[in-house]
């Protein structure tokens, strides 16, 4: 049975989860959540660093109503690749530390709206082992230093991101990609660097004042780590 995260999430509560705790528990971990995304939304400021790790591509998909909706995801491995991340490694952990994208830096915790919540499909809460998430009525510093402060900065760049990706197809940027690699092939969305070349200086002008023109380019060379995660998937 998969597991499928955020299944199970609630607001924290100073009162309800007074003596709640929670660690990570790594390799021992029955659901292990490196395992279980093939990839995850990123805001601007991650673009760069990701760049280097992930292919870092334009997704479109369309909800339940209908509208569709535009971000930028980084692919931590194939779909049909079991092994998790590429830079998960046995008996270490993710190979990354502090580059690792934000939504993985936040996780279990996260912000809904303007309230901070906990996923609680992540077996590492329990009243007996870890850290305390409350400190009195206050929240536990170390979690609010290090898991609520990348939260924050995902929803502060929701907007930021989101008029980033509709610029691009607004300048009819956007086509379909596809890399092919040992027989096995991938599509994704890219930029078209041809058309990109041929818009008016103007344009082209703006977009290097904005710093939209350096994130483009990012995009465009983080298209060469497919071909690591096609050879993770072929290496069995």
């Amino acid at each position: 049975m998969s597991i499928k995260l955020f299944s199970n999430t609630e607001f924290l509560d100073p009162q309800q989860h007074r003596t709640l705790r929670w660690e990570c528990l790594k390799s021992s971990c029955p659901n292990s959540c490196c395992l279980i995304p093939d990839r995850t939304f990123v805001v601007l400021e991650e673009i760069i660093g990701l760049s280097r790790y992930f292919p870092v591509v334009i997704t479109v998909e369309v909800d339940e109503e209908g509208k569709e909706e535009r971000f930028l995801c980084a692919y931590f491995r194939l779909k049909e690749d079991s092994r998790g991340c590429v830079y998960l490694k046995d008996g270490m952990g993710c190979l990354l530390g502090e580059e690792k994208p934000y939504t993985c830096k936040q996780y279990p915790f996260f912000i809904k709206g303007n309230y901070l919540a906990m996923d609680l499909t992540c077996p590492g809460f329990s009243q007996e082992k870890g850290e305390p998430l409350w400190d009195g009525q206050h929240i536990n510093q170390r979690f609010e230093r290090q898991f609520f402060a990348y939260s924050l900065r995902l929803q502060e760049q929701r907007r930021e991101t989101e008029d980033f990706v509709n610029t691009l197809f607004e300048l009819n940027l956007v086509v379909g990609g596809k890399m092919v690699y040992e027989g096995l092939e991938v599509t994704f969305n890219m930029v078209d660097e041809e058309r990109l070349y041929n818009l008016p200086e103007a344009v082209k002008e703006e977009l290097f004042k904005s710093g939209y023109m350096r994130l483009i380019y990012a995009h465009l060379n983080s298209l060469q780590n497919w071909e690591r995660l096609i050879k993770k998937y072929l290496s069995g």
